[in-house]
């Protein structure tokens, strides 16, 4: 490897000091995130219709994935008896239009069906002085990006998430 002393480190570069790399930071915070489970979610839920036809759609709808297992709100009992006889055929459409085995098992219980409409509006958020150990902590995790810009837009992205508190 040109250019690299030794331990594979670059010219430069000490042990005590390495470069911090964009995509492992971010790699590092999706899965405190729950990011993937919630974009399962949302692609089933975009999918339910086109996978259950609008009959059923209209008095069903997927509540919440939790591992395998999909919960679905259904407006009746009669409506309920009736998917319960489909479950296995709807679980194949499902995965089949979402590419991957994502729904191993439906729950349906009566309950409120409501139909999604655009989101509804972020609530709005209340600003609040950062700590001076959050600041250092920020400091601390963007100071290895040798991008001068780079550092000085991830440290607005971290300074702006912890300064806001949701009501």
């Amino acid at each position: 490897m040109t250019g690299r002393g030794p331990g594979g480190r670059r010219k430069g570069q000490s042990k005590k000091d390495p470069a911090l790399k964009v995509d492992s930071i971010l790699a590092a915070s999706f899965p405190n995130l729950g990011i993937a489970a919630k974009l399962k979610e949302y692609k089933l839920l975009k999918a339910w219709k086109e996978c259950v036809g609008p009959n059923i759609a209209k008095r069903s709808i997927p509540t919440r994935l939790i591992g395998g297992t999909l919960y679905c709100a259904v407006s009746s009992s009669p409506w309920m008896t009736e998917l319960n006889y489909q479950k296995r055929e709807i679980i194949e459409r499902l995965n089949r239009t979402l590419g991957e085995s994502v729904v191993k098992e439906i729950i349906l219980r009566v309950g409120e069906v409501v139909q999604v409409g655009p989101p509804a509006p972020l609530p709005p958020s209340i600003k609040r002085e950062l700590t001076g150990e959050e600041m250092k902590e920020i400091e601390e995790t963007t100071k290895g990006i040798k991008d001068k810009k780079l550092q000085d837009i991830l440290k607005r992205i971290m300074e702006k998430a912890k300064g806001e508190e949701s009501d």
